[in-house]
């Protein structure tokens, strides 16, 4: 196919999302959002198609702008970002004209001034830096160890197996199982390396030769080099000029590839590198502290529940380490001395005197390792000291906290109707609780909430739902949808194509990730926040035995509440 057919198709394909915004497509009713997915699936089978795709996204912009038409800019922005980042090397110019773009937004409202804002931004750091928004996206991902990024994101899927069936349950998990097989941090690291270099030299870089080099390499090499990338684009956000960060590059290539055979990817153009896909971890919600518990483990792996800033690891130093097989001097009595040394000679004991540490024999106990759970429950609690703090001395004043940064990013996205929202807004409101009496997660974690509406073809019967309509268990879906037309179009329908997932073969779950690409779309790029209060509500009866009962809700409380006569008199 040459030029002139490729950008054809491509015009034809985005012209049909366009007809989809407007409801004037065929597939609006059943499969919206298959347009947007199958066209950057072209783009990964061809790299070449991302500068002509993000050349015609950006006319359409511009075309949207001049006609008033606010519905297409922000469903045709977030494409244009998704495929920026991934695409193998784009042209300056046609990135000024982006950014040109999203500073014209902010003279608009919201949503549009907030989005273009943070594009704007993201905008410059690729221009500093070519290959830095995919760098900063797969090292927090997939939590790669690197300190000029320290960031680290996790995306948790959580779905009630009382509002949905045990067969999507089972779909959702085999397919982000599936997701989560083939990744691994050296894959990771070689998309990084390579991706960053070919952003910085483009036609110049021999990817097939790259990738063959850095498949030879050891894992400490490949380390080595991940890092020297890493700084190398870190360290030109603090503004060096782009010819040196192409510089320093391109001296990093050399010295990697040394003598290597050059490939013949030069002659064939550019080649794309996927993007990983993210860190998903699926939970059915079983537990009404499990959405809190997850959270902890995120911030401290049980890996990491011995490390220096541990919460009860001083208490671990008063504990007597378990003996060792075949040691000689662990089989020996371990005691524990009472002194009663005053430190006045004529104090001492004579020398004849018996010893009274004999009346002290101590047995070997069992030395137990608190979890992460365990040292989060006991500051929630108050007791311990914080982590990072020292006793203090006698009348010396308290030291300044230093500020302390959100390196973690939790993405929780709920499956399900506005039910499960109920269940999530007790849950923040119980973590809110926590983080009264002793603040652990919110000086270290940024938490997200994402929705995704799932209404099964026979919904699980509940006493609050009982004769409730299934679409209108979805009127919060429904309200973000009106919202934001790119939420209307990419995951307001996924609500009747999820169910079909689990009438399909499991091999299709693994040769066609689509609810795992599509939830990572939705992570990634839903950057407009929409705010809900969380209500509580006590009741009280007008039987003093009984006690008062609370609850909490986001939208609505559905409740029976016995008809009794009015006290109120006039």
């Amino acid at each position: 196919m040459d030029s002139s057919e490729l950008e054809s198709d491509i015009l034809r394909r985005v012209r049909a999302l366009l007809r989809e915004l407007d409801g004037h497509h065929p597939s609006c009713q059943s499969d919206r959002g298959m347009l947007r997915w199958t066209l950057h699936k072209r783009m990964d089978q061809n790299p070449r198609t991302s500068g002509v795709l993000v050349s015609i996204l950006v006319k359409e912009l511009e075309r949207a702008e001049r006609g008033d038409l606010r519905h297409y800019i922000v469903p045709l922005l977030h494409t244009l970002m998704y495929t920026l980042i991934q695409a193998p090397c784009i042209p300056d110019e046609l990135c000024a004209r982006v950014y040109d773009f999203c500073k014209r937004l902010l003279t608009l409202p919201k949503p549009f001034c907030t989005i273009g804002l943070d594009y704007a931004s993201r905008l410059q750091l690729e221009r500093a830096a070519p290959g830095t928004l995919y760098q900063r996206m797969v090292i927090s991902e997939q939590s790669l160890h690197s300190a000029a990024f320290p960031c680290q994101e996790r995306i948790f899927i959580f779905a009630d197996p009382e509002l949905l069936p045990e067969a999507i349950c089972g779909a959702l998990a085999m397919d982000t199982e599936a997701a989560q097989v083939s990744q691994s941090p050296r894959g990771s690291m070689s998309c990084v390396v390579t991706h960053a270099l070919q952003a910085a030299l483009g036609d110049a870089c021999d990817t097939s030769g790259l990738r063959a080099r850095l498949q030879a390499l050891s894992p400490g090499d490949l380390e080595h080099w991940f890092q020297q990338v890493v700084l190398a684009v870190e360290g030109s956000q603090g503004g060096s000029e782009r010819g040196q960060h192409t510089a320093r590059l391109e001296r990093i290539y050399h010295s990697l590839m040394g003598s290597s055979p050059a490939g013949n990817n030069p002659q064939e153009g550019l080649q794309g590198t996927p993007l990983p896909s993210p860190n998903i971890s699926f939970h059915l919600w079983t537990e009404d502290e499990q959405l809190w518990k997850e959270l902890v483990l995120f911030l401290r792996p049980l890996s990491q529940s011995c490390e220096p800033e541990c919460p009860g690891q001083e208490l671990e130093a008063l504990e007597m380490p378990d003996p060792l097989p075949g040691c000689g001097c662990c089989g020996q009595s371990r005691f524990s001395v009472l002194s009663t040394d005053s430190g006045i000679e004529r104090d001492l004991p004579a020398p004849e005197e018996p010893c009274e540490r004999s009346r002290l024999h101590r047995k070997g106990g069992i030395k137990k390792k608190p979890s992460p759970l365990d040292s989060a429950a006991l500051l929630q609690a108050g007791g311990g000291k914080g982590p990072g703090k020292g006793p203090g001395r006698a009348g010396a004043p308290p030291e300044p906290a230093a500020p302390l940064q959100r390196p973690h990013t939790a993405r929780v996205v709920l499956l399900g109707d506005d039910r499960v929202l109920g269940r999530l807004a007790r849950a923040f409101h119980s973590l809110r609780k926590r983080e009264a009496r002793r603040v652990f997660l919110t000086p270290r974690l940024d938490l997200q909430f994402y929705h995704i509406p799932v209404v099964p073809g026979q919904p699980q019967p509940s006493a609050a739902a009982e004769h409730a309509d299934p679409e209108e268990l979805c009127e919060v879906a429904g309200y973000l949808g009106r919202a934001d037309p790119w939420y209307e179009s990419n995951i307001n329908t996924l609500g009747h194509m999820i169910p079909k997932l689990a009438t399909m073969p499991s091999r299709a779950l693994v040769t066609d990730p689509f609810l795992t690409d599509v939830i990572a779309y939705y992570a990634r790029m839903g950057t407009q926040p929409v705010c809900f209060q969380v209500h509580s509500v006590k009741v009280l009866f007008q039987d003093p035995a009984q006690e008062p009962a609370e609850d909490v809700f986001l939208t609505e409380l559905l409740t029976q509440v016995q008809d009794g006569p009015s006290h109120r008199d006039r």
